[in-house]
């Protein structure tokens, strides 16, 4: 039942994160379809590099999250509901 609740929280959290953060979610989006984007030019072009850009396209943006400290406890959703409680207030 633990795991149900947390999963049901993030669940939650990406069907609210759209409507609460609506410029960093097509910030995203807009990241994705460019990195889509460059990778199908490549493959066009014939060049070889389009699956290295491709890969390091979509860990970038997890690596730029670590550097700029991820919480370690980011998946616990406790402590995600005790900083989503505190950011509304």
């Amino acid at each position: 039942m633990r795991v149900m609740k947390g999963f049901l929280f993030f669940l939650g959290s990406i069907f609210r994160w759209p409507v609460q953060n609506t410029k960093k979610f097509l910030i995203l989006h807009v990241y994705l379809l460019g990195i889509y984007g460059v990778t199908f030019l490549l493959k066009n072009l014939g060049l070889d590099a389009s699956n290295f850009v491709f890969t390091v396209g979509l860990i970038a943006p997890i690596g730029y999250l670590i550097y700029n400290g991820l919480p370690l406890d980011c998946l616990d959703y406790k402590s995600a509901i005790k900083r989503e409680l505190s950011s509304i207030n």
